[in-house]
């Protein structure tokens, strides 16, 4: 499906140069190596493990890295066995972070599927430019051809409520990771509390990114309860979120 590309005059005082809004655009193809980073409490792992789900759906060889360093209690790898059973092997960096040092450790293991050229893997990726750092640890591995680096925007949280902060934040990574990010994914959401408007603000906020910054808009993430309300011209492909991580104890009140 080719890019749906809407236009967005600047207003007569701003300085921005007018960009097309990337609303909707195909994945790349050819990417082999996905990257999910952002701000702490995006629900990137979340998305990571659906991504990898629906990755396995579609190649024989998938695997789940989960080098989070950032957030000890979300994290991809705790849901082993559910990847597991989808054939999807995980790998977690089991050597844990010092706060003291500027770049983690890194397990070896972790370069395997990087540098095997048959599997798709996904890479959960910490949420600040500390977590950004450990991607630079193998940066050589990847080839920018065959790599996507995706940001996950949760417009719900007050670090990333605007454009401004967002760009910011894109920025922050690209300097810690020496990545650059490729594309966005709004996962706006507010728990079990989400509801059509909250995406609809972060369908707002990355529209705006995107015209910004040039950067196309990949996915939209919505909480499943959510699915079934949605407008029909929310940027990007849909991917419906179940709570993996988020035991029933944990939800909020």
């Amino acid at each position: 499906m080719p890019f749906e590309c809407c236009r967005v005059t600047r207003a007569p005082d701003s300085t921005v140069e007018p960009r097309e809004v990337i609303v909707s655009a195909k994945a790349n193809e050819q990417a082999r190596i996905i990257i999910l980073t952002g701000h702490y409490g995006s629900g990137k792992s979340e998305l990571s493990i659906q991504l990898a789900l629906k990755l396995a759906q579609q190649h024989a060889a998938v695997a789940l890295v989960d080098v989070d360093v950032v957030n000890p209690y979300f994290r991809s790898r705790e849901r082993r066995a559910l990847l597991e059973e989808h054939g999807i092997r995980v790998i977690a960096n089991t050597l844990g972070v010092d706060q003291g040092v500027d770049l983690p450790a890194i397990s070896a293991e972790i370069y395997a599927p990087l540098r095997d050229g048959h599997t798709r893997t996904v890479v959960d990726a910490g949420g600040d430019p500390v977590g950004a750092r450990v991607l630079s640890s193998f940066r050589r591995l990847l080839d920018p051809r065959q790599t996507e680096v995706l940001c996950v925007v949760n417009a719900a949280r007050p670090q990333t409520a605007d454009a401004r902060a967002v760009i910011d934040q894109i920025a922050a990574i690209e300097q810690a990771s020496g990545l650059k990010v490729t594309a966005l994914i709004n996962n706006t959401h507010l728990l079990e509390h989400t509801e059509r408007l909250h995406v609809e603000a972060g369908d707002d906020v990355c529209r705006e990114v995107s015209r910004q910054s040039g950067l196309p808009i990949r996915y939209t993430g919505v909480t499943e309860h959510v699915c079934s309300d949605l407008p029909a011209d929310l940027a990007g492909e849909i991917i419906p979120i179940s709570m993996h991580l988020r035991e029933s104890w944990m939800k909020s009140s």
